[in-house]
């Protein structure tokens, strides 16, 4: 790395850090101060809320990050526009291009640093929080009925159910999938409703379906009117977040996906765009890295606050984009693939454009 390279990367690192770390403390002020009155009516223990806010850090570093970059890059790059040091850099030959490389580095470095904790750190601690959330906090009522749950027990045992009705301890419209030691479905169990009691599930109106090795039926669905079974899974169960798309890895996801999609379940979208997101949440650092290098750099002749401006609004411009995108993939609209990655694409081939005119 040149000595240009590291006086660039030298003033960014500290400016990101002090920004991501704002940002953390200022998420956990907002948040604290909409829960105070939960803590303070249910008496919730110092320790409780300590551990409620430290499970929530890395789910806000993953999802802050690319922003905090997109304003630390653009005030040192206005900085350096401010001070002619750009400018010096240019009058030696040294292209928009070349001077965007230790931006981009810095945030593929921050990259790779989401990409590991999103993936070894937030699964654990999304579930802790969402927990804590819920229960100690109230942040979601008893009594609301949750569509589309699911879950997997200690024996590799999918559930899925249409609804879940608290009040009732009623799942409407549940399939359970056993899987042998490969992961490949075994037996299948269909119920229309399924009621908690003292003595177990109560399955009411299914049928019990035996698979072969290569997912062919080997005898006819065995139909029932109602059967009673010692499931390990509790309506507590249901309510808990270990299906949440934070909660689980990038290959976890994928497996229940495929798992879903093996049962019948075909609105399989929300997670679909769930599992592109864990690739394009890490990339969205470098590009916002690129984002306002670009825009901080367009008219560095004409005043270094409208290159500020300029970057700030493509960023929040791109982080419109992507919301949007995201909305249009869980809708069908387009599919998954197309619409997640269409504004990231678009970003960087606009800023690749304008850079290359400076070529």
């Amino acid at each position: 790395m040149r000595i240009l390279d590291r006086y660039s990367a030298k003033q960014l690192i500290p400016v990101w850090v002090w920004c991501i770390l704002v940002f953390i403390f200022v998420s956990c002020l907002i948040d604290l101060f909409e829960h105070l009155d939960e803590i303070l009516r249910y008496r919730i223990p110092v320790q409780t809320v300590l551990q409620y806010y430290v499970n929530f850090i890395p789910l806000v570093f993953v999802r802050a990050s690319p922003l905090a970059l997109l304003l630390s890059v653009a005030f040192v790059v206005t900085r350096l526009v401010r001070y002619h040091e750009l400018l010096a850099m240019k009058a030696s030959g040294l292209s928009l291009l070349r001077m965007a490389i230790p931006f981009l580095f810095i945030g593929w470095l921050v990259a790779l640093l989401v990409f590991f904790v999103n993936e070894r750190v937030v699964p654990s601690t999304a579930f802790v929080y969402e927990q804590l959330r819920q229960e100690a906090f109230r942040g979601q009522s008893s009594q609301d009925k949750l569509e589309n749950v699911t879950t997997i027990d200690r024996a590799n045992r999918l559930y899925h159910a249409r609804l879940f009705d608290p009040k009732l301890q009623e799942l409407r419209d549940l399939t359970i999938v056993e899987h042998d030691a490969n992961n490949r479905p075994k037996k299948t169990i269909y119920t229309q409703r399924a009621v908690y009691t003292a003595h177990g599930w109560l399955l009411l109106y299914g049928a019990v379906t035996r698979l072969g090795a290569h997912g062919a039926l080997t005898h006819d669905p065995e139909p029932f009117v109602e059967r009673l079974m010692d499931l390990p899974v509790t309506p507590k169960t249901f309510r808990q977040p270990n299906a949440d798309p934070d909660t689980l890895r990038y290959g976890q996801l994928r497996q229940l996906i495929s798992q879903l999609r093996d049962i019948g379940i075909t609105n399989l979208r929300r997670y679909q765009v769930e599992l592109v997101g864990k690739i394009t949440l890490p990339l969205m650092n470098v590009i916002v890295c690129l984002i306002a290098f670009v825009g901080s750099t367009r008219r560095f002749t004409r005043g270094h606050l409208k290159g500020l401006g300029i970057s700030l609004v493509w960023g929040m411009g791109y982080y419109i984009g992507v919301a949007v995108a995201h909305g249009i993939g869980k809708e069908g609209l387009l599919p998954v693939w197309i619409a997640v990655w269409v504004p990231h694409v678009a970003a960087v081939g606009y800023c690749v454009r304008e850079l290359r005119r400076d070529v």
